[in-house]
């Protein structure tokens, strides 16, 4: 940290003065010779967004990004195939190649965009501006920047997220600021943008690039994103001692707001994430789950098997709950997809009753819990790789994982089946299917809606039991009461529509209940595979 240089290059040029119209391109149009017309977002006098998919045809050169939908940072493009993992969540990459935003506009962008799109930023709570540049259409300049897609507006968590979107927020401000980024205090609601229901830096109009950033910067912009997260938890613009937050989070915004502040953002984080874990490990909590399985109205034979095993410690009155859940949907036929399948929960259920609850209550530390997840999900591929070695047989399963302990949930998955988060904001996808629709969806090859129908739709490219190492995804979330997470296969969310699976949870008296009315309505729907789902919610007691 240093004395504040100026910023570099801040200034606005002048909109460029033309009298012809300036009006959207034509469907079809291609971009910089590299980016295809893919829908019309918006368009007036000054400017026209798209949405726009990339050329195929330049693999390797390609932006992508990580597929891991709590991440989902953007990498730049390169000559060469870059890094294998994502450097923010260690997520396998791949060829991930997101839908973006191309904005043109009559006049020239701000140059700072220009700057901070030149770093080249790679981080999953940050979402900058990714390249510029210009063309003339019918004589006319149009000058262009591409982005990543994000909904930017109403993008205010509810209370219960609010800490956890502040401290994603603050780590990507860290990013921010390491890299000479600051938005100089002016910090507030129009800078960011929305991405799975995840909040990320997106609107950098605010932002000034520094040689070196000073600690008055730092500090104005803690101050204020201090100031904007407590708003989302009170409603009150500003600070005063509120009796309905913990007293440690409290603390967290009166050292920033009326106090001596933070310096660095990572501090704050870190103040704040202590002060979370704090708050949560004195709210009492247990879990209500349901689950049933159903073999559905084609299949002669439920390759699908299912696991919930809980258990709860009671000390001082106070209710500390630990659960393990999986959703295996076996493939192979008679006698080996419901081999596979059974033999996963088989393995798991033994590993959890073993070394679970003494690992958890003896450490009580995410990554701990993380390795085990491994470690269990490792023990159930070579016991389904050695069954299918020596059956001869093309046995193999998806499967889905949910270890939650407190208010800590560790997700694990293999193939395409999911878990969905269900709260008041609505549903939303955690897991990303291993599935070639999906890869056709992520390259823009087929859209969204027609992989539901596409013909192609139940081939996966991971499996447990297939190779003797198995490859899978591993994430965390933090639960409030009253959120719960759904695992299903893909009997359940290839049969029904994500807002059709979030009304009949809504609508049902209990998680049993919920799933009992889930099956019934993928059956009613055509049934046309076993069908699976397993409901936990977190409750307050």
């Amino acid at each position: 940290m240093g004395e504040v240089q100026k910023p570099v290059n801040r200034t606005n040029t002048r909109p460029l003065e033309a009298a012809v119209e300036f009006g959207p391109r034509p469907a079809g149009a291609i971009f910089g010779d590299r980016f295809l017309y893919e829908q019309l977002i918006f368009s007036d006098s000054q400017q026209n967004r798209y949405l726009v998919n990339q050329s195929p045809a330049l693999e390797g050169q390609r932006y992508r990004a990580c597929p891991n939908p709590v991440c989902g940072a953007i990498y730049t493009p390169q000559l060469e195939f870059g890094g294998k993992f994502c450097t923010a969540c260690h997520t396998e990459l791949g060829s991930f190649a997101p839908v973006l935003v191309l904005t043109e506009s009559i006049s020239p962008f701000p140059a700072n965009l220009a700057q901070i799109a030149r770093l080249g930023l790679q981080h999953g709570n940050v979402r900058p501006p990714l390249a510029f540049f210009q063309e003339v259409v019918a004589g006319i300049p149009r000058y262009c920047m591409l982005a990543a897609q994000v909904n930017q507006g109403q993008v205010r968590p509810d209370s219960p997220r609010a800490l956890q979107a502040g401290l994603d927020l603050l780590y990507g401000l860290e990013y921010l600021h390491l890299n000479g980024v600051s938005f100089d205090g002016r910090v507030g609601d129009a800078c960011l943008g929305a991405e799975n229901n995840h909040l990320v830096w997106a609107n950098f109009a605010n932002a000034s690039l520094y040689t070196e950033i000073s600690d008055a910067s730092v500090r104005s912009d803690l101050a204020a994103l201090a100031r904007l997260i407590y708003t989302w938890l009170t409603g009150k613009p500003l600070y005063e001692y509120d009796a309905n937050l913990h007293p440690k989070v409290s603390a967290v915004f009166e050292q920033a707001l009326v106090g001596p502040g933070y310096t660095w953002a990572q501090d704050m984080a870190v103040a704040l994430n202590e002060a979370v874990q704090a708050s949560k490990s004195s709210v009492n909590i247990d879990y209500r789950s349901g689950r049933r399985t159903s073999v559905g109205m084609v299949r002669s034979l439920n390759e699908d098997s299912l696991m919930v095993l809980e258990t709860s410690r009671i000390l001082q009155s106070a209710c500390h709950p630990l659960g393990v859940y999986v959703v295996a949907d076996g493939m192979g036929g008679h006698a080996a997809g419901e081999v596979a399948s059974g033999t996963i929960v088989s393995t798991i259920a033994q590993k959890a009753a073993v070394e679970l609850a003494d690992l958890h209550y003896k450490t009580g530390g995410g990554q701990d819990l993380q390795q085990w997840v491994r470690s269990a999900v490792e023990a159930a591929n070579q016991n389904v790789y050695d069954l299918r070695k020596t059956a001869g047989s093309d046995m193999g399963s998806t499967m889905v994982m949910v270890v939650l302990a407190g208010s800590q949930a560790v997700v694990t998955h293999v193939g395409d089946s999911r878990v969905y988060l269900v709260n008041s904001s609505g549903i939303s996808q955690v897991t990303t299917d291993h599935s070639l629709v999906e890869r056709l969806v992520a390259t823009g090859q087929i859209r969204r809606e027609e992989a539901r129908y596409h013909p192609q739709r139940n081939v996966v490219y991971r499996t447990v039991g297939d190779k003797p190492a198995v490859e899978m995804d591993i994430s965390m979330l933090s639960l409030s009461p009253g959120e719960a997470l759904l695992l299903c296969s893909d009997g359940l969310s290839g049969m029904l529509e994500d807002q059709h699976i979030l009304e009949i949870i809504q609508n049902a008296a209990s998680p049993q209940a919920a799933c009992d009315a889930l099956i019934a309505a993928a059956n009613e729907a055509g049934g046309e595979d076993n069908i699976s789902a397993i409901l936990v919610q977190v409750v307050q007691l």
